[in-house]
């Protein structure tokens, strides 16, 4: 079930019966996102990945630790909202609004992509109704299309990064494009804005709040998991893949009974055309 919103120039195609996912966005001609086919479920990294897709409550499959909210919990590879069946709330030409309670936590996840008059806006709400906090672990995860010319862009030039794969902890270097091999980092400080930028100058900004969003993982993947070379800019709700180390860590937003947690990021397009 494909649905689709425009605004400022932009075209994003979603399938709600596939995880929600955004399979296409498009402007001036230029697909933006990384192609995916058809997926089974259980396991995220597999041939066909791309598109942008929820990755909630985790990204790394984890177990809660003893002694923590939902001890024992185990969570999937990439979370769950990927392969849940999402609910349809409503749709027209200036917006699409989605929904779903994951399985492994208990959490109800709202997204509503709107149009803007300079793009894309899409605005997220998450809710439990469990009896104690418990731990959310989100991040954006979009794999854009990329070419031996493209870059990540960041309003500072070379901000710190602290890898998460393949070495975990080590101070990162700022790759300047896309190698044969993947790696992912995080920033070492709160971001508000990032660009994916085309050698053509064809640019896509991703804005957000920092103090909603205090963390920010990055990507570069040269087609080591993936069929072909993507970057990803990853806002996050948690520092780091593991959704139980940032938990131990007290580094992840923490969803609290009758308390809806709310965040939005935007997406607009600039051309060299």
């Amino acid at each position: 079930m494909i649905q689709s919103v425009s605004g400022g120039g932009i075209t994003v195609e979603v399938d709600v019966a596939d995880g929600a996912r955004l399979t296409s966005l498009t402007s001036g001609g230029r697909e933006w996102l990384a192609l995916g086919g058809p997926r089974l479920p259980g396991v995220f990294v597999q041939p066909g990945s791309g598109g942008w897709d929820e990755v909630v409550p985790t990204v790394a499959a984890c177990v809660l630790a003893d002694g923590t909210a939902c001890a024992g919990t185990e969570l999937p590879d990439h979370g769950d909202a990927w392969q849940t069946l999402w609910s349809l709330d409503s749709h027209d030409d200036t917006h699409l609004q989605t929904s779903v309670r994951l399985a492994s936590l208990p959490i109800t996840f709202t997204r509503r992509i709107e149009a803007t008059s300079t793009g894309i806006r899409l605005g997220y709400t998450a809710s439990t109704d469990a009896a104690a906090p418990v731990p959310l672990a989100w991040c954006a995860h979009p794999l854009f299309a990329a070419d031996a010319g493209t870059r990540i862009v960041l309003p500072e030039s070379a901000p710190a990064l602290i890898e998460e794969y393949p070495r975990r902890g080590r101070s990162g270097d700022w790759p300047s494009a896309v190698g044969a091999a993947a790696i992912k980092a995080f920033a070492a400080e709160p971001q508000s804005t990032a660009s994916v930028v085309h050698g053509n100058g064809d640019t896509l900004n991703l804005s957000w709040d920092p103090v909603l969003l205090p963390y920010l993982g990055l990507y570069w993947d040269g087609a080591e998991f993936t069929d072909t070379p993507v970057v990803a800019i990853e806002p996050s709700t948690a520092f780091g893949d593991s959704a139980a180390r940032a938990l131990a860590e007290g580094r992840i937003r923490m969803l609290g009974p009758g308390r809806p947690f709310r965040w939005w990021l935007t997406v607009a397009v600039s051309s060299s055309r």
